[in-house]
């Protein structure tokens, strides 16, 4: 298992996360079994810290771990990633090239 820390006593088992959401100034991570937990930092901060990790930035938004992808489909001219939790998450156009990554 490997661990992120969020807070000096708080952590999160990266194979048990889904996905992360931006929210303003903090960010909610979504984990497997649909519970949430919220931290007071950016998701950009999270990016800088996940950065080696099986996670890609996929709109301003939203942060994916690579691990839970379904599929990826295309509708009208915009791509989406279905993750195994049966969430879609939209693919911004400046981050489309994030998809030769999951392809790889």
């Amino acid at each position: 298992m490997d661990f992120y820390y969020l807070k000096k006593n708080d952590s999160v088992d990266l194979s048990q996360l889904v996905f992360l959401e931006a929210l303003e100034n903090y960010t909610l991570f979504h984990l497997i079994d649909g519970s949430k937990v919220i931290s007071s930092l950016t998701l950009k901060r999270h990016q800088e810290n996940l950065l080696h990790k099986s996670f890609l930035r996929v709109n301003r938004s939203m942060m994916i771990n690579a691990l839970f992808v379904d599929s990826i489909v295309l509708k009208k001219d915009t791509h989406y990633i279905c993750l195994q939790n049966g969430k879609e998450i939209r693919v911004s156009r400046r981050r489309r090239d994030t998809l030769a990554d999951l392809a790889s």
